[in-house]
């Protein structure tokens, strides 16, 4: 039975008793049996609390006092009780004006009295009261309570019993709490002190407690203004040492509830040597310790110290934490430990090393949480499983993760009726991650029955990463089905309609993507008319864009648009059109790529001038004179033969065909020859590097350089940053590193801050041969220096080109700190690689990965890891062995044979020392 089951049943189990007793007692209406009767009343009360039946609650609290009320006098401790659990029931069922209606009635009725348990429930009304009415009170209710809690004070401070003092000093808090709240913070700071001061060691531990508990939380107000370590933990520290070794029940509490928060601050303030000593502090203080609310800080502290673990590079320690944090707190049914178990042991699922160690441990985890009734618990089942779901696609039990995956969804989907957002989210991404397993199967019916329901009910109203899945499902519907363009327009209605407005640039930026390249299939296909409205449906939804990653795709769009009108179906004068609002949209934006469109749109703008001035006779303003199309195709075919001859090593004849194009054209001012001309001299300068004339690759490079270093095109600008490159290496042939070296600083001042992806590519080539012709040099530091400022700029990139830049830059620089000594730097350089890039697919960049591990485990060794070095060679191989030149998996197996030997000898020698000891 679950914990939540239990309850219920308990609190039913109460009202019977309860019920028995109150209709035997008052058909007897015995005055000696009355105090019984009152009680069994209260009893069913409270229960009836925890069941959230409040409004029978105030029914049966209004049947005890009237009955009270017509017996003889005698009668105010019950009466005044009853009158504070209907205040009670009336704060549950929100009532507060009848709240605090009971409360003053029993101030009322029994302002005067004397007997002193009467006095603590008069003063217990007079307190919730102010608790009330100042928690929903604007400034003149709350200073009017204020005043409410200093005269409870003053009343009642020379009361002897204990609940009465605790009322005392929940009074005087709430003051203070009341002062912070009409924001006098001295004032505020010294009602506590002053609390704490007077009433810390209270030899009545339920005052005592609560004022503890009042320092803590305003240790927690000091921590979350930032005052963590100059107050707040000094402020636990008083806590810690006033009730050091304390054997009472609720001050062991305050106990352990302090050392957790002080460890906890500490490992927020990244003290993490100090907070691994703080949880260390509460467990020794309080592991055995199986009071609910101690035993929960333990578990904590104990869960705190596995993170703490793991900031201070210890992951070693934390498997046997984890098993000792299990046995220990295993058997614990309070909802709080329960939760925290389901954490820790669904994070050794996703920690472990292996995805065969993974299934154990996801069993286990089902067996003792799997029917767990309570939310919290439920979000970790669903974790499991698809940290289940994960194992088995990595050993390649494809099937069964798809019907993992496909479990959680059906358990914790929408269509159940869960309202849980971390609950949906995480069943939509179990129907996502089945329904990719299945597309990989080829059983893509299926693959999109899933994508549907991923997508299913999502619309603007749901959580950013419940929009994300469901525009991604949709996306892949629609690859799935690969209809023609012409049939996919109602989905992409419909995810324009739903996402194309979303408030995530991101999101907006996926939609209109699909929407440009709807539009694009369709140019294609030639169905120019439907091409021209897919284009205006995206210009539409986008007419107050202002993302810059979302304007670019705009912005293409129109120059695609343009382009159909005024090549493809010969409309100029709507192409003029789309092309000035080209200019007049964007003609403020200075991003590099936006520049390129802008001078794409001009030169297209001219021609659509040039074009009207022919066909109407009229002068429409074109600047430059006509180039019929049939000619700009010419040119163009000559120099792609000419490239082509290139490639099939006939550079002489590929060089001849160039250059007639530039002898021709090579001083035209119309922006498309221009464009035309530095594509063939960028040609020429390859073939002329290819055929290893390398004066006349600097010098065609230059020329390259002084005609069009200046142009706006992004494509132009690759071009001259290319040729810069071509440059540079007939430079570092030539053995003119000086120049060389010039020509890497002139790329890198230019481009640096370049965000089209081929000048960065060029400006991380620039950074890497710079350090790579410095360390020739002998200059080290300078080529740590270039390797760093790639490191910084592009160490974290996408692509995969600039990666491997990356990558390279590593290795090199993993080498010369090699060479000057230092391999702990080294071996961190290799890491840091193997990290980054080990799950790359490509090619060459997983080649660079082995290798650094191979060097990794070499640099463990020389520093006397073995144990490490055993570990990265090991798993090297397990990773890559079928993927690396069969020398080196020879070279890695037999450096693993003696060590593996090794390992095993020290093992069996620490078992046999263990059995002896």
């Amino acid at each position: 039975m679950s914990t939540t089951n239990a309850a219920e049943a308990a609190a039913l189990a109460s009202i019977a008793e309860a019920e028995q007793v109150i209709d035997r007692l008052h058909a007897a209406n015995d005055p000696l049996l009355e105090e019984h009767l009152y009680e069994a009343w209260l009893r069913k009360g409270e229960a009836l609390a925890q069941l959230g039946r409040h409004a029978e609650r105030v029914a049966l609290c209004d049947a005890l006092i009237a009955h009270a009320d017509a017996a003889p006098a005698g009668r105010a401790l019950w009466i005044a009780q009853a009158f504070n659990a209907k205040g009670l029931a009336w704060r549950a069922l929100g009532k507060a004006n009848s709240e605090i209606g009971a409360y003053e009635e029993v101030e009322r009725r029994f302002g005067d009295a004397t007997t002193p348990e009467v006095r603590t429930w008069v003063a217990h009304a007079a307190f919730q009261r102010a608790v009330v009415a100042g928690s929903l009170g604007g400034a003149f209710a709350k200073v009017d309570m204020v005043r409410n809690c200093e005269d409870i004070a003053r009343r009642y401070a020379n009361d002897a019993p204990e609940a009465t003092r605790e009322i005392v000093a929940r009074a005087r808090i709430w003051r203070g709490e009341l002062l912070s709240d009409l924001n006098y913070p001295a004032e505020s700071r010294e009602a506590f002190d002053a609390v704490w001061r007077d009433l810390a060691y209270a030899p009545e531990p339920s005052v005592a407690a609560r004022v503890g508990h009042s320092r803590i939380n305003q240790a927690m107000v000091l921590a979350e203004a930032g005052r963590r370590v100059e107050e707040a933990i000094p402020m636990l520290d008083e806590v810690l040492a006033a009730y050091a070794g304390d054997p009472r029940e609720a001050l062991r509490e305050v106990h352990a509830r302090a050392g957790f928060l002080r460890a906890d601050m500490l490992d927020d303030a990244g003290e993490y040597t100090l907070a691994l000593a703080a949880c260390d502090d509460v467990l020794a203080a309080h592991l055995p310790d199986e009071l609910p609310g101690v035993a929960l800080r333990a578990c904590r502290a104990m869960a705190l110290k596995t993170h703490v673990l793991y900031r201070l590079d210890r992951d070693d320690e934390v498997p046997a934490l984890r098993s000792a944090l299990i046995a220990r707190f295993g058997h614990h049914t309070g909802a709080d430990i329960e939760e925290l178990m389901a954490e820790v042991m669904c994070r050794t699922a996703y920690d472990a090393e292996e995805p065969e160690d993974v299934l154990p441990v996801c069993d286990a985890f089902d067996a003792g949480f799997g029917s767990s009734t309570l939310t919290p618990v439920r979000r970790w089942v669903a974790r499991a499983g698809m940290a289940r779901g994960q194992a088995l696609r990595d050993i390649g039990r494809s099937e069964d993760a798809a019907a993992v995956y496909e479990a959680v969804h059906v358990r914790f989907g929408r269509h159940t009726g869960e309202t849980d957002a971390a609950l949906l989210l995480t069943a939509t991404r179990g129907a996502m991650a089945a329904a990719s397993v299945l597309r990989g199967a080829g059983r893509n019916d299926e693959a999109i029955a899933l994508y549907e329901a991923a997508a299913s009910g999502v619309d603007a109203s749901a959580s950013q990463a419940l929009r994300e899945e469901a525009v991604h499902a949709r996306l892949q519907i629609m690859a799935l089905r690969n209809e023609p363009a012409a049939v996919q327009a109602p989905m992409l209605n419909a995810l324009a309609a739903d996402f194309g407005r979303d408030a995530v640039p991101d999101l907006r930026r996926q939609v209109v993507d699909a929407l440009y390249s709807h539009a694009h299939e369709l140019r294609e296909a030639e169905a120019f008319e439907e091409a021209i409205a897919a284009y205006d449906r995206l210009l539409a939804l986008t007419a107050d864009e202002s993302d810059a990653q979302v304007l670019q795709i705009v912005a293409s769009a129109l120059l695609n648009k343009g382009y159909l009108l005024l090549k493809l179906v010969d409309r100029p004068a709507e192409a003029l059109v789309v092309y000035d609002e080209i200019v007049a949209r964007f003609r403020n934006i200075t991003s590099e790529t936006m520049r390129d469109t802008l001078s794409k749109a001009a030169a297209s703008r001219q021609t659509c001038l040039v074009t009207l001035d022919r066909l109407s006779g009229a002068d429409f303003g074109g600047d430059f004179p006509d180039l019929p199309v049939d000619k700009l195709d010419e040119i163009r075919e000559t120099i792609t033969r000419g490239y082509e001859l290139g490639e099939a090593g006939k550079q002489r004849e590929g060089i001849e065909l160039t250059d007639q194009v530039l002898a021709e054209h090579i001083e035209a001012s119309h922006p498309e020859l221009r464009n035309q001309c530095s594509r063939a001299l960028t040609n020429k300068t390859y073939m002329l590097q290819q055929l290893g004339q390398l004066d006349r690759v600097i010098a065609c490079a230059d020329e390259m350089d002084t005609r069009y270093g200046e142009e706006l095109s992004m494509s132009i600008q690759e071009r001259v940053a290319l040729c810069l490159g071509y440059k540079s290496a007939a430079l570092d042939k030539l053995g003119r590193h000086e120049e060389e070296q010039a020509v890497y600083s002139d790329i890198i001042a230019r481009w640096a801050s370049s965000d089209v992806i081929d000048l960065r590519r060029r400006v991380a080539r620039a950074f890497y041969c710079q350090g790579l012709t410095h360390k020739q040099a002998g200059d080290t530091e300078a080529a740590l220096e270039s390797y760093a400022r790639l490191l910084g700029r592009d160490g974290h990139a996408k692509d995969v080109t600039l990666q491997l830049w990356v990558a390279k830059a590593m290795i090199d620089q993993a080498s010369v700190l090699g060479q000057q000594g230092d391999q702990a730097g080294r071996a961190e350089v290799y890491k840091t690689l193997i990290a980054r890039f080990g799950s790359s697919t490509d090619a060459q960049l997983r080649e660079r990965v082995i290798n650094a591990s191979e060097w990794l485990a070499d640099a463990q060794g020389k520093l006397g890891q073995h144990e490490q070095e055993y570990t990265t060679i090991r798993d090297t191989l397990r990773r890559f062995g079928t993927q690396m030149p069969e020398a080196q998996k020879a070279r890695l197996s037999h450096r693993l044979g003696p060590m593996t030997l090794g390992r095993f000898a020290r093992k069996l020698i620490e078992r046999v020392k263990g059995i002896r000891n």
